[in-house]
């Protein structure tokens, strides 16, 4: 039995690596495309494309290393050197200044820029806010605009790790990108990275998805006396894309045999409900929907024709998970609406 979209129910509970470039960084260089280690990888052809540009070099035992990853101070070099910027090179610790300052002059880095400590692994954040800015110095640089270009891609499942390290091959690929939207190149999206960005920027995908602005996110509802519910996200899956990463996190035992996935799609709203001492025993909320728990710590069991009646909340203590609900794609263009504990929310809208 399809679910309906109109009411909220159940809740539950490093260091310094030689990235040798031309006009070298520390160590010694091997200058040449043929680099033994990146046969056959997701990213040989840009760095055999960054080799012939000379902007990047190897090492002396044919290798291009594409895993260690890039010290800040090195990537903001690859920048510059990529995008042809020269440089007044000056020895000693602060080697990397006067890329610091070509950048600037670009309105790559801002006027505001500390350079803190420049030895430390570039984190994929940062490397996508530098990217973006030297694609186009008027964006913010956030990893939604680097996603939406395509200058920056998932590293698996459209997953980001914005505070994971960059690594020589992904710095590579980046630069590479980079110059190709600076030509006015159109570059691949990866549409799950997009979504992701979308997520932790705005706490729903819904406009990646359905074209819609989210509404009434972080918005909190009183439950009763001493509980309160908050919704945290709205995410939409598409049943239709059996590689749609949030698709994967449904439970799929209720889905029906004869519903059409191109129809429908699957709505996920996380709540958080808090509830404290003051709380009565009447604090809870009835079901007739769905749940499952996003987070793949488990599933509630039902079967496909009843559910339970009622889910009650220990207290005190706070419980978070999402409701998953069907809708169909015809109903929600101009946006979704449902109620939360007696109030009619909207959740997106055009």
């Amino acid at each position: 039995m399809k679910k309906t979209f109109t009411s909220l129910q159940k809740l539950t509970a490093a260091g310094i690596v030689a990235v040798a470039i031309t006009g070298a960084v520390a160590g010694t260089s091997y200058s040449s495309a043929h680099f033994s280690d990146i046969s056959g990888q997701w990213f040989e052809q840009s760095v055999k494309d960054a080799a012939a540009k000379g902007y990047v070099d190897g090492f002396e035992d044919g290798t291009f290393r594409p895993n260690e990853p890039v010290t800040r101070a090195q990537f903001m070099k690859l920048v510059a050197a990529g995008i042809g910027k020269k440089v007044e090179t000056v020895e000693g610790n602060a080697w990397y200044m006067p890329y610091i300052k070509a950048l600037r002059e670009e309105g790559i880095v801002d006027e505001r820029f500390s350079p803190g400590d420049m030895n430390q692994p570039m984190v994929r954040a940062e490397m996508a806010m530098y990217a973006v800015k030297a694609v186009d110095p008027e964006l913010k640089g956030t990893l939604l605009e680097a996603t939406e270009r395509g200058i920056v891609q998932g590293v698996g499942n459209g997953e980001l790790e914005p505070m994971g390290h960059t690594t020589r091959a992904q710095a590579v690929t980046i630069i590479e990108r980079i110059l190709d939207a600076r030509e006015g190149k159109e570059l691949e999206v990866d549409k799950y990275a997009v979504s992701r960005a979308e997520i932790e920027k705005t706490g729903s995908n819904v406009n990646s998805m359905l074209g819609l602005q989210p509404q009434n996110i972080g918005q909190t509802w009183s439950l009763g006396q001493g509980a309160s519910v908050t919704l945290n996200q709205v995410i939409v899956a598409d049943p239709s894309d059996e590689n749609d990463p949030y698709w994967a996190y449904i439970d799929k035992s209720w889905w029906p045999e004869t519903a059409d996935k191109k129809r429908d799609i699957v709505v996920m709203a996380k709540f958080t409900v808090n509830v404290d001492e003051s709380a009565d025993d009447n604090v809870r909320l009835y079901d007739n929907q769905h749940f499952t728990l996003y987070d793949r710590t488990g599933l509630l069991t039902v079967s496909k024709e009843s559910l339970p009646e009622v889910i009650p909340f220990r207290k005190p203590g706070t419980y978070s998970g999402f409701v998953a609900y069907t809708v169909e794609k015809d109903h929600a263009k101009t946006g979704m609406t449902f109620n939360v504990v007696g109030n009619k929310v909207k959740i997106a809208k055009k």
